[in-house]
């Protein structure tokens, strides 16, 4: 009992360790800036509300000096967070020490390499540690069948959503994995107001961020920014001839006003197959040259022109691609889903990757279905909330590792937890 006491301890100083030579890593690093930092840090009119909030905390106790508070602070949830999901999976599981260091080291990564997430000043910071958190009690209601952790999935999820849009992707996924344990429990009618809550969840963001913006801008709007993305890849792809397509001026001008500025560029479909470039990795390079710098930009100035603010610009700018896109999509269909498919695979990292991920998430829904082990449950949602996510990301914007990494630990976690299994069933065997 008392060499069982110190392998806990042991294991418990080590993770100990990690921790902390990581966060010194981070907090020597300092904070890191990178160009959307800074809109972040002024409050910035489409940009997240929650994490715009949590910088102003920071700035107005701290004033200048409030950088190294921020990442220690930053670091420390992130902590919490891959600590949390390490527990649980640890309590499901019964993983082997050096299973979890591995898993641990893996979580940390983002902190060390490409991201920096402790001291960079973006919104990921907050949304790591929190979709962490998110997920390791979304498998503690799949395992133990219990509705009522959604009440914290749900709050959880609110403040996910304020600080990134794109984890509304994972209102689908959690619907279907509480509308099966309803199924199995039977009990629709008495429970039915658990999948009211999910159903509600971006009702109460949207309001929430229109109250943001009536309070700091003035106006009881959403951020205005949406469409904007989602035109990027019709306009990419567009012909001239499309703007046959509109038959209000302001439409037609402002078609007009992108087309020839991304001709002039060359930043067109067309112009790109001319020079055998592969159609999709073209667009994901060029895509602030696209959507930032001419869609939003020129845009922006189109408004500007005629007398608007610079927020009345940017609702209407909005409002007029809203209006745009699916006539856009609509004309050039076949070429914009492949160019969607291509946007999909890269977000999973090649067409290999893709097809891995899809029978993974085939073989958990097969084995869960046919044995309920937990196993496969985690499987089941890692692989759900994974295609959710990157099928949300191909369709709005262009799929750059900052808007998936969150599930690069999936495959290793998996493969962790299949091997300590099997080693389990082995020793059962033996026995």
């Amino acid at each position: 009992m008392k060499l069982f006491s110190k392998q806990i301890n042991l294991n418990s100083i080590i993770q100990i360790l990690i921790y902390v030579f990581i966060g010194i890593f981070v907090i020597s690093k300092g904070a890191i800036y990178f160009p959307d930092s800074y809109t972040f840090i002024d409050m910035a009119l489409n940009h997240s509300p929650f994490y715009c909030t949590f910088l102003k905390i920071f700035t107005s106790v701290f004033g200048d000096s409030f950088e190294l508070p921020l990442v220690i602070a930053q670091y420390g949830i992130i902590v919490f967070g891959v600590h949390f999901f390490l527990s649980y999976l640890r309590q499901v599981f019964n993983i082997h020490k050096v299973g979890i260091i591995i898993i641990q080291l893996i979580c940390l990564a983002p902190c060390v390499y490409v991201h920096d997430l402790g001291s960079a000043i973006l919104s990921e910071a907050l949304t790591y540690p929190i979709f962490l958190v998110i997920f390791a009690l979304t498998l503690k209601m799949f395992v133990e069948e219990n509705l009522t952790y959604l009440y914290k999935i749900s709050v959880l999820l609110f403040v996910l959503i304020l600080t990134r849009g794109q984890f509304l992707a994972l209102i689908p996924a959690l619907i279907l994995i509480v509308g099966f344990i309803l199924y199995k429990k039977k009990s629709f009618k008495k429970y039915y107001y658990f999948l009211v809550l999910l159903i509600a969840i971006p009702i109460l963001t949207s309001f929430t961020e229109r109250v943001y913006n009536k309070i700091v801008f003035g106006h009881f709007v959403n951020n205005a920014m949406n469409y904007v993305h989602v035109i990027a890849s019709p306009f990419y792809i567009a012909n001239e001839s499309d703007i046959n397509l509109f038959s209000d001026q302001d439409q037609r001008t402002y078609f007009n006003l992108i087309y020839t500025s991304l001709q002039e560029a060359e930043l067109t479909r067309n112009q790109n197959l001319s020079v055998d470039k592969d159609d999709y990795l073209f667009f994901q390079h060029n895509f602030a040259k696209i959507c930032n710098r001419r869609i939003y930009d020129l845009g922006l100035n189109y408004y500007q022109a005629k007398g608007l603010n610079y927020i009345e610009s940017n609702i209407a700018l909005n409002t007029l691609c809203s209006q745009m896109v699916i006539p856009l999509i609509k004309q050039n269909f076949k070429i914009w889903i492949k160019l969607f498919t291509k946007n999909l695979k890269n977000a999973f990292g090649s067409s290999k990757q893709f097809l891995f991920f899809l029978m993974l998430l085939c073989y958990g829904v097969f084995n869960f279905i046919k044995t309920n082990k937990n196993i496969y449950k985690f499987i089941v949602i890692a692989t759900l909330f994974m295609f959710a996510n990157n099928v949300l990301i191909a369709l709005v914007i262009h799929s750059i590792k900052r808007y998936i990494f969150y599930f690069d630990w999936v495959i290793f976690a998996t493969f962790i937890i299949l091997l300590n299994e099997f080693f389990k069933n082995e020793k059962l065997r033996e026995s």
